[in-house]
């Protein structure tokens, strides 16, 4: 007979238990899994859809080609040369080690050829290097690694002829510049910013960026697990969009005449620094403007004429000092003076003051730069002389306020508007601010700064018949084919017409009667003015450190104003030994460009 044994209440207990265990884990388990299917399909559905493009999707930019910078005889300036990326596949790529060597010695060699005379560059160090960085790369678990750009088409060709498995290249536009430094300062250059865009920097390719840069296309392509495009799988592009083209006022002829020209200036007065502007007065074109030290724009890293006398020409070289180097240009501000006396008929060429030594504003004296006094004068004189306590005393006839506003008109203190990076403001006080001594020494020229461009375009008003012009240095873009003129701004009225010719008048005297009278050219009438402005240094002026300036133009056929700028020159403390000797070998020069015939010179009348 079997005995039956039965569970007890103790047995059925942890049975229980143990049921409820199970079942307690497989609904955490299902929880789980279905928490886990709602994150991925529902909070982090973008992640993993973006995931799942990046493997089974390609996504490439086709860059676009930058657009041209012509000078106004639609000379390329600063245009696209086609470059090459080289690429790899390290999917495809067998031997890693053996292509990195390879490709090392191709591109060290290419490299040495590149490296200019009289440098030396270890070639084995070269060769380890690039063998490195290219094995490191296409042994990266990727589809795709950059390994080596702006290869030129020989370069490329040569690398291609080899065969190499897994290695292509894709088309890289390049900026270059076919004319070297020529207008490098107004041309800018581009370089890569810290994500690696190519972007432009001052000049006219920082300006005008976003026209010249164009809109880069994309290829959206279906590829397979190896990274393959799939021939029937789906393709899509978006052609990029070309940057439009600039025509500058630029005369390419003017450019390369004024870059040598101030080149010579600045070593032979032994000066800093130096800048030029030639411009049309009536219609605000710059035609040329030039400094030095400069620079080349595809190889901005260079550093031209750095001497043991001027180390600090390494900081300046890629500025435009013609708009982004403000001083206190001196005496060369007294017409504008005088003409803001003229036209509020406080004063006419004949009106007398007298210089009979130091006059004193505010506690402090101003004196002549010669500190010699001429007794009864009249305003030719003044000019002729570049006499500081006449021109104290006209600026006091004339009041703080009224002089601070004919400066402003005139375009001092504020931008000039020329499309252009880097642009200076220059600096007046607020009238508010000026004491007596402020409104004396403004009258000539110091206690204010501004920049060449504003001076020369000052002197444009006088030139013009009174009319501020907005500088304009662009004089077409095209887009697309059709070519868009920029017109001339005439920005405001400063003076009257008969004031203009009173002061051209002036001007004239003031020239071939002058400091400048020497070096004058006997044939042709010129109206201008010097500047010797001392330099400040700790809160008072060097008696030794000056920045020569003479700005004018042609008084009869206005054909060209121009202003040269010396900064610093040893040779001589005066702007008329340096600045104005430069600005007449530069006129004869574009006299014989533009065929201009001898003016008729009238007799002299007395003063």
């Amino acid at each position: 007979m079997v005995r039956r044994k039965y569970p007890t209440n103790k047995h059925k207990d942890l049975c229980d238990f143990r049921l409820t265990i199970v079942f307690i884990f497989f609904v955490l388990m299902f929880g789980g899994i279905i928490a886990r299917l709602f994150q991925i399909q529902v909070l982090s559905h973008q992640k993993y859809e973006s995931m799942a493009h990046s493997q089974y999707w390609n996504y490439r930019t086709v860059p676009a080609i930058r657009g041209d910078i012509l000078s106004r005889e639609k000379h390329v300036l600063a245009g696209t040369q086609v470059h090459y990326l080289m690429f790899g596949e390290p999917q495809r790529i067998k031997d890693p080690y053996q292509l990195a060597h390879d490709l090392a010695q191709i591109l060290a060699e290419i490299k040495k050829d590149k490296i200019e005379d009289g440098v030396e560059e270890d070639a084995e160090e070269l060769f380890l290097q690039y063998k490195d960085r290219i094995h490191k790369a296409i042994t990266q678990d990727l589809f795709w690694v950059p390994l080596e750009k702006n290869l030129t088409p020989p370069e490329m060709e040569l690398i291609q002829s080899k065969g190499f498995e897994g290695v292509g290249f894709e088309e890289q536009p390049v900026r270059y510049y076919p004319e070297g430094k020529l207008a490098s300062h107004v041309l800018g250059f581009v370089a890569s910013n810290e994500r690696g865009d190519k972007i432009g920097y001052f000049g006219i390719e920082g300006r005008l960026n976003e026209d010249l840069r164009g809109k880069e296309g994309r290829i959206i392509e279906e590829i397979d697990a190896a990274g393959t495009p799939i021939l029937i799988g789906s393709y899509n592009q978006v052609s990029p969009v070309e940057g439009r083209d600039v025509i500058l006022t630029i005369d390419r002829s003017i450019q390369y005449m004024l870059e040598k020209k101030i080149e010579e200036g600045v070593k032979k007065y032994e000066a800093v620094s130096g800048s030029v502007i030639v411009m049309d007065p009536y219609t605000g074109e710059v035609l040329g403007m030039a400094n030095y030290p400069s620079y080349y724009p595809d190889d901005f890293s260079s550093v031209e004429e750095i001497s043991e006398e001027f180390p600090h020409r390494k900081n300046i070289e890629k500025k435009n000092l013609s708009i982004s180097q403000t001083y206190e240009p001196g005496s060369v501000i007294k017409p504008l003076t005088i003409s803001c006396a003229i036209d509020l008929g406080l004063i006419n060429p004949q009106t007398t003051f007298e210089d009979n030594g130091p006059a004193r504003y505010s506690d402090y004296y101003v004196d002549n730069w010669d500190g010699v006094h001429h007794g009864t004068q009249n305003i030719i004189q003044l000019l002729q002389k570049s006499n500081n306590v006449g021109a104290a005393w006209v600026g006091h006839l004339i009041g703080g306020r009224k002089l601070h506003k004919y400066f402003t008109d005139f375009g001092l203190g504020e931008n000039t508007g020329i499309e252009l990076e880097g642009e200076d403001t220059g600096i007046i006080r607020s009238v508010d601010e000026w004491t007596d001594i402020d409104i004396a020494t403004a009258a000539f020229g110091q206690g204010i700064s501004a920049t060449p461009l504003q001076v020369l375009n000052a002197f444009n008003a006088i030139a013009n018949g009174g009319f501020l012009i907005e500088p304009k240095i662009i004089s077409a873009i095209i887009d697309r084919g059709e070519e868009i003129s920029i017109p001339t701004r005439s920005l405001q009225r400063v003076i009257s017409q008969e004031t203009s010719e009173t002061m051209v008048d002036l001007l004239e005297k003031a020239a071939e009667g002058g400091e400048a009278s020497y070096f004058v050219m006997k044939d042709y009438r010129i109206a201008g003015k010097t500047g010797t402005g001392q330099i400040p240094e700790e809160g008072k002026y060097s008696p030794d450190r000056t920045n020569g300036t003479f700005a004018g133009f042609m008084a009869v056929s206005k054909k060209f104003s121009m202003i040269v700028k010396l900064e610093e020159p040893h040779t001589s403390y005066y702007a008329s030994e340096t600045a104005v000797p430069l600005w007449m070998d530069i006129a004869e020069e574009l006299i014989k460009y533009y065929g201009l015939p001898p003016d008729k010179i009238p007799e002299q009348t007395p003063l």
